[in-house]
């Protein structure tokens, strides 16, 4: 990643377009960075636009930009989806940031009935989508994924769910990680460090029609059975993109 790449949450429509940087990034460019007007510096928008700026002048409280050029990625063609229930601050903020890097579209997270975390608070949600952020700037892609807080898994409706909709599971009859995925979507649920309770595996197996499946031989930490699905799934997807 460039050290001079900017979040700016704006869409990007002409060159020559006036834009301001301001807050956390501006203090970023001014202070950190040590930028000057007349530099060169590259934005995103989190919404598949890469531009890059000319540092007009700099105030205070903001950076006023001149927008020099403009690329559009494509929209990914694929709907990654991790729900993983709530574990504690470190284990979650972690599976934020490496999941930003696998690829995944959407995050969904959930109190899980044995999860020791049971809620998100607004200033956690805030520092969660801070590190969704670092987490894109740094591996390079352009478009933001969404991060959705839901109540717990028994409250949920099948309206949503894509096709491929999976859970990791350690019980011995669980089916090994599909090869095939045959689809554009997939959804893993991941539960908490001491597992998902014997009604929540119920409703999603009855209720949602989801599959259990077996991610590896040993028993993962949440976050290593979020990293591995995650993995996996992407690997297909891509594969299958290709073909």
């Amino acid at each position: 990643m460039p050290d001079n790449r900017f979040y700016i949450q704006v869409p990007f429509f002409d060159k020559n377009e006036p834009l301001f940087l301001e807050k956390e990034e501006f203090h970023h460019l001014a202070h950190v960075m040590r930028l000057k007007a007349g530099e060169t510096i590259e934005l995103i928008n989190g919404m598949g636009s890469l531009a890059e700026a000319e540092i007009t002048s700099l105030d205070k409280h903001r950076a006023s930009l001149c927008v020099t050029s403009i690329q559009t990625d494509i929209t990914p063609s694929h709907r990654l989806v991790l729900a993983q229930a709530l574990p504690r601050l470190p284990r979650l903020e972690y599976i934020i940031e490496k999941s930003v890097e696998l690829g995944v579209t959407e995050l969904w997270l959930f109190p899980g009935t044995f999860s020791e975390k049971k809620e998100v608070s607004p200033s956690g949600l805030e520092r969660l989508h801070h590190i969704a952020l670092s987490a894109m700037k740094q591996c390079g892609r352009l478009f933001m994924p969404k991060i959705i807080l839901l109540p717990p898994l028994l409250k949920w409706t099948s309206e949503n769910i894509p096709t491929n909709a999976f859970f990791g599971d350690t019980r011995q009859s669980a089916i090994s990680f599909p090869n095939s995925l045959n689809s554009d979507s997939f959804l893993i649920v991941i539960g908490p460090e001491k597992g998902l309770q014997e009604k929540e595996v119920l409703h999603l197996e009855k209720n949602l029609h989801m599959k259990g499946i077996k991610l590896h031989n040993n028993i993962l930490r949440t976050d290593t059975a979020a990293i591995c699905a995650l993995s996996l799934a992407s690997f297909a997807l891509n594969t299958q993109n290709q073909i």
